[in-house]
This record gives structure tokens, C-alpha cells and sequence, in this order.
């Protein structure tokens, strides 16, 4: 077998595709934000916990800062407009979510354990609060504990449930579905 180099920082290339998923904070306005991030992922299941790599430029890392809870939706394929717009837009530039809402594109769905709303049709949405917030290079991994889950009725039990489709990631503006078989 022969290998060729690749740039270590090409290396989040080389791990996808990930699921695409939107991430929701409080505005320091009192609205809402959303981010797209694929760079997230499961941490423990006792604590349950979750990560997310957010860079601290973006206006999210400030929404954090200011109100340390979020929430993240699993999207479905159908979603994936939405997904582009947020992760190209930035919520210091515009708020995204007022716009969206305005347009009849999204609709926000309350969560019962913390302020964040989540999307309504995302597959799921997992409220958490943060738990820990790390140096990790360019970026900070928000380590959130989840305090509430919901999944779409009928699409996960123990897992996706055969037939499920899931948005995934794979780098520049390429997206890909995943049908659970």
C-alpha cells in the first residue's frame, strides 16, 4: 500500500463527512442565533456531554460568553439551504434567525430545560448548558451538558431508525445524505 502526504491541517478533511447541525444561542439582544457546525461531537454518557468547536472570532463565541447554554439540531437533508445561509452568514451582520422566521423558513420549537429554542424539523434537538470551555487552538471546544433531548417521533430508537435520512458535511459546499438502512 502507498500513502501520499497530506497538510496536518487538512486533517478535519480527512474525518468527514459529519453531520450538519445548526447551534442556537441567546443574542445579547434578547434574540437568537444560529451557527451552522459540523465539528462537533459525543463526550461522555455519564455526565452526558457534548462538544463543539466554535472559533472565538465568531459572534456565537460571544453569545456564549454572555449566556452559557445552547442548543443543537440535527438536520435533515431538506435543511440543507438553511445550514449553507447560517454557516455563511454572520449573526454579527445580520440576525439570521429574525430573518429566516420572517420568511416562513424556520419556526422555533421551546425546549423545557433551557432558553434556546431549538428548529422545528431538525431530526433532533439536545438542550445543554455549558459545562466546560477549552483552549483548543484556533478554535474553543464548548463542552455542553445535556439537559434535555428530543428526536423526531419515529426516527430514533436506540439509534436512527432505518429509513432516516441525516445531513452530513463534507467540506467547501459539498453536503451528502446518509440514509439509514
Amino acid at each position: 500500500m502507498e500513502y501520499e502526504c497530506i497538510s496536518p491541517g487538512h486533517t478535519c478533511y480527512v474525518l468527514m463527512p459529519m453531520p450538519v447541525t445548526l447551534v442556537v444561542t441567546l443574542r445579547p439582544d434578547g434574540g437568537y442565533n444560529i451557527m451552522t457546525a459540523s465539528w462537533i461531537m459525543p463526550v461522555s454518557r455519564n455526565p452526558p456531554l457534548v462538544a463543539v468547536a466554535v472559533a472565538p472570532r465568531r459572534f456565537t463565541y460571544e453569545c456564549l460568553r454572555r449566556h452559557p447554554e445552547f442548543t443543537i439540531c440535527v438536520l435533515p437533508p431538506e435543511m440543507q439551504d438553511i445550514a449553507w445561509y447560517c454557516g455563511t452568514t454572520s449573526g454579527k451582520v445580520e440576525n439570521k434567525v429574525a430573518k429566516l422566521e420572517a420568511e416562513g423558513k424556520i419556526r422555533l420549537v421551546r425546549l423545557s430545560r433551557v432558553e434556546t429554542p431549538g428548529i422545528d424539523g431538525a431530526l433532533a434537538l439536545i438542550g445543554c448548558k455549558l459545562w466546560r470551555d477549552y483552549e483548543g487552538g484556533d478554535h474553543r471546544i464548548i463542552v455542553g451538558e445535556v439537559v434535555e433531548c428530543l428526536a423526531r417521533r419515529g426516527s430514533f430508537r436506540d439509534g436512527w431508525t432505518k429509513g432516516t435520512k441525516i445531513l452530513y458535511y463534507y467540506g467547501g459546499s459539498r453536503f451528502l445524505c446518509i440514509e439509514i438502512p
